[in-house]
């Protein structure tokens, strides 16, 4: 089981930033014991019997867990899922779904895989390349596409994800390699409440979608990636409505190495060119521009580094840092320099703990808003902003925790929590408290509990739009496997987000929402399996600005899929 990272902003959230050298790390780890075994990596299957899955493969030291993500489906913005519980820390990352829990996967991995329970592991050997393919094919009928409560859209959807797994050697010493889910929906009967694309063919390419060479000279692995994402992103702290979702193409091209300069010092560095390009023109005579989702388009170029001291090779200390330049397309929000300097520990407890500490301190300093010509005010059409008045800076500390634990084959959890600034769509950043948990417990033979609950307090730096919230929720989902062919699992998400408004044109109010999520998953042969799943949505709008509370709205969705492993 591989390492997973929160993915929050590479270059803006340090301790996140932090976590891709963990993930490199693992990466070049992997790579090393693939090269030596000629494959592409094991088998996980799940021993009926014993009610535990097995694995061929040897797991890591103290690795993070990922077995308690089956209940963060649920309320996760994701492939097959749809709830609105967006983490205000993450709105404004471009690479990642912007949910509240960490990512299920790591920076060079998509966020999705063909076959959940077996976490689509194959080897196809062709020729010289090792390959792994899965292919979703899913229609789902929603009564409530546009998340109205007085005019409701129905519509059939069609969604087609190929996700591909593959490699080839090159050499002893340098490999290619591809990880990708990439597809696309349909939207048949309205095509214009798709959110980018228009409807007839919106193109999805996962986060985490990489094409990568690794190599090996000397003491020192390097790999060269170029990352690709097209997906939906969110302009708001929160998104109640269709309209406050926009499309965005997101590239990030790198170079990272990690040089074990001795048996105890180890130098990593990365550089990163991205650019985000949202998919959308301005909306057709507004003046409004945050609502001009080309205004949250950007390119940022990063260096950061890690070294790190770890003479036992089990525990590493180390010191992490680097700086962001920041460009927006256009001219809403404000162009900038950021960088951060920090301090970290990683623990391995055991076979069965991995702990990550981070504490350092965070700087970013932003482009002045400039007043409109002759005038002390900043410039509006019609009493509307043109920018977002933010002409705060920040200088603060940041911390973060990351514990994981395999109590034993049954039972694994996770706590994340922390402090530090990342960057905002409608002001400069925001700075947030949080707090996460994850339970996960094979209680029976066949069974799966996953326990998992979250708790945000998010300040934005300021400006026209800016916005406060405070947001907590928890995510329960059962699974069981009745008999080597037939599984079910049911889940219920409960979230609450009170909302302030800090700027003048800011929207505030208080919701709840509500998940019910029901699955039937039946193998028809050890590759391919049918599911049959029910999500039914509520969002009560509770207390907010005139206008707010009418935003309650129900949504039902009906989904048939078909997942197939080459």
């Amino acid at each position: 089981m591989g390492l997973s990272s929160a993915l929050a902003q590479y270059g803006a959230s340090p301790t996140q930033t932090g976590l891709f050298f963990d993930d490199l790390r693992a990466r070049q780890k992997a790579e090393r014991a693939a090269t030596n075994s000629g494959t592409r990596d094991g088998d996980v299957t799940y021993d009926y019997k014993s009610g535990v899955y097995r694995s061929n493969e040897e797991e890591g030291m103290g690795q993070r867990s990922t077995d308690y993500q089956a209940a963060r489906e649920i309320a996760r913005p994701s492939v097959r899922s749809g709830g609105a519980a967006y983490s205000a820390r993450t709105v404004g990352d471009y690479t990642n779904y912007a949910g509240q829990y960490t990512s299920p996967t790591g920076f060079f991995a998509p966020t999705y895989v063909s076959d959940p329970f077996l976490n689509g592991r194959r080897n196809v050997k062709v020729g010289p390349i090792n390959v792994g393919f899965g292919l979703y094919q899913g229609f789902e009928y929603n009564d409530n596409v546009n998340r109205s409560g007085t005019n409701p859209q129905s519509d059939v959807i069609s969604t087609t994800l190929l996700n591909i797994d593959a490699n080839y050697q090159v050499t002893q010493n340098n490999r290619l390699s591809i990880s990708t889910a990439i597809g696309f929906d349909h939207y048949f009967d309205n095509p214009d409440l798709a959110p980018y694309g228009g409807g007839d063919f919106v193109l999805n390419v996962l986060p985490g979608s990489t094409i990568a060479f690794d190599i090996k000279a000397g003491p020192v692995f390097i790999t060269v990636y170029n990352r690709t994402s097209v997906r939906p992103a969110v302009r708001n702290d929160f998104a109640l409505t269709q309209n406050q979702v926009f499309g965005v193409f997101q590239n990030d091209t790198g170079v990272a190495a990690n040089w074990r300069i001795n048996s105890d010092w180890t130098l990593a560095l990365n550089y990163m060119h991205s650019f985000a390009d949202p998919l959308e023109e301005a909306e057709e005579g507004t003046v409004d521009a945050v609502n001009d989702s080309q205004n949250f388009g950007r390119t940022t170029d990063s260096l950061h580094g890690s070294l790190s001291y770890s003479p036992t090779g089990s525990w590493v200390a180390g010191v992490e840092g680097g700086i962001t330049s920041l460009l927006y397309n256009g001219g809403f929000n404000n162009d900038g320099t950021l960088s951060n300097f920090g301090s970290f520990f990683v623990l391995p407890v055991g076979d069965t703990t991995y702990i990550r500490l981070a504490a350092g301190y965070q700087n970013f300093d932003f482009e002045d808003v400039r007043f409109a010509k002759g005038s002390t005010q900043f410039p509006r059409i019609g009493g509307i902003p043109l920018t977002n008045e933010d002409n705060n800076d920040l200088s603060d500390f940041y911390y973060g925790v990351t514990i994981s634990n395999q109590l034993n084959s049954r039972v694994s959890q996770s706590l994340s929590f922390g402090h530090e600034s990342s960057l905002n769509v409608t002001s400069n950043f925001i700075t947030s408290d949080y707090i996460n948990y994850g339970l996960s417990v094979i209680a029976w033979k066949g069974s799966r509990i996953s326990l998992s609950g979250y708790y945000e307090d998010a300040e934005a730096s300021g400006g026209a739009y800016a916005q406060d919230l405070s947001q907590y929720g928890l995510d329960f989902h059962v699974a069981h496997r009745l008999s080597s062919k037939i599984s079910l699992g049911a889940g219920y998400h409960f979230g609450r987000t009170n909302s302030n408004a800090a700027g003048e044109f800011a929207s505030f109010g208080n919701f709840d929402q509500h998940a019910f999520n029901f699955d039937l998953t039946y193998v028809l042969s050890p590759k391919c399996n049918v599911s049959l799943g029910y999500r039914y949505y509520i969002t009560d709008v509770t207390s907010g600005a005139p206008g707010f509370n009418n935003q309650d709205f129900e949504q039902n969705r009906v989904i048939l899929g078909v997942n197939y492993n080459f």
